[in-house]
């Protein structure tokens, strides 16, 4: 019984260290279909209950696999599974390669496992925001638009009801770099601002970093958002969907080839309440003529396929216009009137070589080309506000300026003015990327582009001299010349290299090195940038990063910016690249399978800021004369001059500024479990400023608090709930110190030059707000922000079609939020009388999609 029993040990043994000595480990990287690596995917062989998670460059590494076949599966979110036979042996590579499918937008909740990291620990990016296309789809008051998608996470600020810009982190929406499917574009935006250029229904990937990027970003100061397009199914040869609501249609259309494994995908969107709405307000009188209300559309295109073995392009194509044109009819009943034709487009084109000699080393080679054009013409007559103290009918102003006339009076006139503008960007890049495993400690990341850009603007605009007082008087107005023409050609260059160094198993630091030429300024600069992670346990990881980043100047950027600067002028030679030093630490830890909490720090410094420089100039006041009536000519003094600072449109470095602050994020994960409920809850206290003078100026979007909670709920099958409840304080604003006298400067009949006077009307003196100066700029603050959104979306199969209808209703409680203030004078008391403009009232709306 001894025997037997050592016998039995021994053979054991020996299996046991036999099997030990023959097992391999194995290796390999993960990347989407645009080459792209994949963090986070799961690897599994089920036989032997071994697995991992690919790690930062999509790597993976899986030890002590025993000889022989094995299933290898991976998984990924958002992606199809993959599965391959895979032969183990110590004679070969045992490298392996997954190419993941990206999948579209179900009908039907994404089902998000419970074991899935948002980030890995050793990614050391700090400040990254995902969001699944799902989310961009299906977020109560987002209007299915990507930009809106994101304006409730940490960080994040929405301008206003009607934009979707991003205001990150005390930036302007100007200091941001997009990037779709690895070609820039400077506007995103489509219906002037409301919508982006990105269709959720195509959409595959959406990140945001809003701050402390990395070195293979530039040209911008603040943030990036990376947003991929997915390739076509490769499964059908043909299939669809439609997307159709109250204000606009979306079809999609994809399909494969049967060769080189290419696949297509095509989507167009139009808005067609312009076709409805615009012949009813024709036949109202409120418009004339041919009208087209603002309205957009675009086509979207992408062609995926693979001639030869590790091998892949990618044929990207977009056409967009927007379009606006309507005159006030002659029947109008408003006094104001209004004439708009507006035209512009946007177009990409892009050709991407993805290469993966081998599984160590994937190279990313994109060659594309970026226009933006624009041209409108514009007139009008208004600011019945700003004479009569309220809007008055096109009637009453004809029957006032009929009984001055007959009494010798001067006869009074809105304020009017016209002009025309035209705009062209154009750019044509190149750009290489290299992403080297070169160890299991070292992912090495190296890069070059260059861009030739052409930028051309063509305005004039014709003010009458009133007009020209009341923005004179606005401190909030930047200066404008009347007319301007220019065309400018130039280069940007960049190259960059960056390694991932795992210093410990739980220790990794990425250092990057930048290198950008602006020819536009003849200037070239150096970035260091530098982040790193710690695992402190296997569910908490604490990151930072800091780093030098800059901005050039450019006139692509000035729509978002929305000052003009003249970059033709002699100033441009001394114009420094704006700097940011951006300074981050968090700390992110998963509470459980289903709950993530992140905390982060951040504190940015700017230099440089290039603002319009002041000159001394003329100014002119005047003085009240006691005792005489203030609303006639005789109350005042004759205009004085004095020397005071005029803005100009030329550009100068002559403004720093901070923004800092801390962000809260908690994340409920939707599982596939038992639990329906999914969200986050987004909290930010942050402080942003500019300084220029020696004055403190608040930013313009300055909030020091902002909380969203976002939330949803899977009832059942064929029921989802979302909501969306926003809430921030509010926004700086410039408020009045008091009245005066208006002042305008006409030319004398006599000797053809300008001279000062107060401007009267029939009424006696005409008076304007005093706004103040520098000191009173952005000092006061307009009234809090909150709004509710509700959207439920239902699920049905009819037909062999999946289809799904929704109702989404924005500011269910009608909340009255202040988008700005605009104030008249009575001319009885002299006293301020402010008129507030409201947001978004309550707005539901339906719409349903289906699939073909």
């Amino acid at each position: 019984m001894t025997k037997a029993f050592y016998s039995i040990v021994l053979v054991f043994t020996l299996v046991s260290l036999s099997a030990f000595a023959q097992t391999i480990d194995l290796r390999g990287t993960i990347a989407d279909q645009a080459g792209k690596p994949l963090v986070g995917a799961t690897v599994l062989i089920k036989q032997i209950e071994r697995g991992t998670q690919s790690k930062t460059g999509g790597v993976f590494s899986l030890t002590g696999v025993p000889q022989g076949k094995h299933l290898l599966e991976v998984r990924l979110v958002g992606y199809e599974p993959a599965k391959q036979e895979i032969a183990v042996s110590p004679s070969s590579k045992n490298e392996f390669k997954f190419v993941l499918k990206q999948t579209a937008v179900e009908m039907k909740g994404v089902e998000v496992t419970a074991s899935r990291r948002k980030q890995e620990q050793s990614d050391t990016r700090t400040s990254i925001l995902t969001i699944e296309p799902r989310d961009a789809k299906f977020k109560a008051g987002a209007a299915e638009d990507v930009l809106r998608s994101l304006q409730t996470l940490p960080g994040v600020v929405a301008p206003n009801d009607f934009s979707s810009q991003l205001i990150i982190r005390g930036s302007g929406p100007d200091q941001n770099l997009i990037i779709m499917d690895n070609i820039e574009v400077f506007n995103p935006y489509r219906l002037y601002g409301f919508v982006s250029m990105f269709n959720p229904e195509t959409v595959s990937g959406i990140t945001l970093m809003t701050g402390g990027f990395p070195a293979k970003y530039s040209d911008r100061l603040s943030a990036v958002l990376d947003i991929t397009n997915r390739i076509g199914t490769k499964e059908k040869v043909f299939t669809g969907m439609a997307n159709i609501s109250l204000t606009n249609a979306n079809l999609v259309l994809e399909g494969a080839l049967p060769f080189w494994e290419t696949s297509w995908i095509i989507s167009t969107r139009r808005t067609y309440y312009d076709l409805i709405a615009g012949p009813i307000a024709k036949a109202s009188g409120a418009v004339d003529g041919d009208i087209a209300l603002p309205n957009f559309r675009d086509v979207q295109a992408k062609i995926a396929f693979s001639p030869f073995d590790n091998h892949t392009f990618y044929l990207n194509g977009i056409s967009s216009r927007d379009n606006t044109e309507l005159t006030s009819g002659a029947t109008r009943t408003q006094a104001d009137s209004i004439s708009i034709f507006d035209k512009s487009f946007n177009d990409v084109a892009g050709l991407t070589w993805v290469w993966s000699p081998s599984t160590k080393l994937i190279t990313t080679t994109t060659l594309s080309y970026y226009q933006n054009t624009g041209a409108n013409n514009f007139g009008g007559e208004g600011g019945s506000n700003s004479l009569f103290g309220d809007t008055v009918t096109r009637e009453s102003l004809e029957r006032i300026q009929d009984s001055l006339r007959k009494l010798g009076l001067e006869v009074p006139r809105l304020y009017s003015v016209e002009g025309s503008t035209s705009f062209n960007f154009k750019k044509t890049s190149i750009k290489s990327d290299i992403s080297w495993n070169a160890t299991t400690e070292h992912l090495i990341e190296i890069g070059c582009a260059i861009d030739f850009i052409t930028t051309g603007v063509d305005f004039e605009i014709i003010f009458d001299p009133r007009l020209k007082a009341l923005r004179a008087s606005n401190p909030r107005i930047a200066a404008l010349p009347e007319s301007f023409g220019t065309s400018i050609d130039y280069l940007r260059m960049n190259i960059y290299a960056q390694d991932n160094i795992k210093i410990t198993k739980d220790f990794t630091i990425q250092p990057g090195l930048r290198f950008d030429r602006f020819e536009i300024i003849d200037r070239s600069y150096i970035s260091p940038r530098l982040s790193a992670s710690y695992a402190l346990d296997p569910t908490t990881t604490l990151r930072g990063a800091c780093g030098i980043y800059y901005q050039s100047p450019g006139y692509e950027k000035l729509f978002d910016r929305q000052v003009f600067l003249d970059l033709t002028t002699s100033a441009v030679q001394t114009l420094k690249a704006e700097k940011a030093m951006h300074y981050i630490l968090g700390i992110e830890r998963m509470l459980t399978p289903e709950w993530q909490i992140r905390v982060e720090g951040y504190y940015k410094d700017f230099d440089d800021l290039i603002l319009q420089e002041k000159l001394k100039g003329t100014n002119y006041r005047t003085e009240r004369i006691e005792g005489n009536d203030v609303t006639k000519r005789e109350g005042w003094t004759a205009p004085i001059a004095y020397e005071g600072d005029s803005l100009t449109t030329t550009p100068i470095n002559n403004a720093t500024g901070k923004a800092y602050g801390v962000e809260f994020f908690l994340q409920k994960m939707q599982t596939a479990g038992d639990n329906p409920f999914y969200g986050w809850l987004s909290y930010s206290y942050g402080f942003a400023n500019r300084y220029r003078d020696g004055f403190t100026i608040p930013f313009n979007f300055d909030r020091r608090h902002n909380l969203s909670i976002t939330g949803g709920w899977k009832a059942n099958s064929w029921l989802d709930v979302n909501f969306t409840w926003s809430y921030g304080s509010g926004f700086p604003w410039t408020k009045p110190v008091g009245v005066k006298p208006r002042i305008i400067q006409e030319k004398d009949t006599v000797t053809g030059m300008n001279v000062a006077k107060i401007d009267e009307d029939w009424r006696g003196v005409v008076f304007a707000i005093d706004r103040g100066g520098d000191e009173n700029l952005n000092q006061a603050r307009l009234p809090d922000y909150h709004r509710l959104d509700i959207r439920g979306t239902t699920y049905a199969e009819w037909f062999g079609w999946k289809w799904s209808f929704y109702l989404d209703i924005i500011n269910v409680y009608n909340r009255k939020n202040i988008l700005s203030e605009n104030y008249n004078i009575n001319r009885e008391t002299l006293e301020i009388e402010t008129r507030q403009t409201s947001m978004l009232p309550i707005l539901p709306t339906i719409g349903f999609s289906v699939k073909f």
